[in-house]
């Protein structure tokens, strides 16, 4: 595809909603608005669950939206949580905070790299960025000390970069019906 038009197509504009909503998260914390920016992030994670579907219901999968998706991941669930954080509680001691921050941002720029060699149907491998952004988002609001921020952000780049298994929800749906029929003996692929 060598024309900009090519790259036009319904999912492709729910990935860049979710892009702008990032910015526009990172315009609201340079503004002090805490709040406003958590509703944006959490209206990227509406447009990043639904610009998957769209693709594949719509033919448009593609190489383009995979990589514009990981790139919107990082600037709306990597950059904006580790900019309100900083911003916020771990404000208070510099080099700590951005030492933290700049490791959250680096865990979730990893995530997003290794995401598309270990892909699995039944599972993530290491905790989603999305899941980690809007978590962080959500824990903001209720306004945390200094320490419980750092020991969110630290325990969150730690899980983003881990080898630990975190089910889709297509897994956890099959998981789910292997144990209401008592089969717990087989394993999920």
């Amino acid at each position: 595809m060598s024309s900009l038009r090519g790259f036009l197509n319904p999912a492709n504009a729910m990935t860049s909603a979710n892009l702008v909503a990032g910015f526009l998260g990172l315009v609201a914390i340079a503004h002090g608005h805490l709040t406003l920016a958590a509703a944006l992030v959490v209206i990227a994670a509406i447009c990043d669950s639904l610009d998957g579907t769209v693709a594949r219901r719509n033919g448009g999968d593609s190489a383009f939206g995979t990589n514009l998706d990981s790139l919107a991941d990082l600037v709306s669930f990597g950059i904006v949580p580790a900019m309100a954080v900083y911003m916020g509680p771990l404000n208070s001691r510099p080099f700590l905070g951005l030492t933290a921050c700049s490791g959250l941002v680096l865990a979730a720029s990893w995530r997003l790299a290794r995401f598309p060699l270990v892909k699995r149907s039944s599972y993530f491998l290491g905790l989603p960025v999305p899941v980690t952004g809007v978590l962080l988002m959500t824990m903001l609001l209720f306004g945390p000390r200094f320490g419980i921020t750092l020991l969110a952000v630290l325990t969150a780049s730690a899980l983003m970069v881990s080898r630990l298994h975190f089910p889709t929800l297509r897994g956890a749906g099959r998981a789910t019906a292997l144990v209401l029929r008592g089969d717990y003996r087989r394993r999920l692929r």
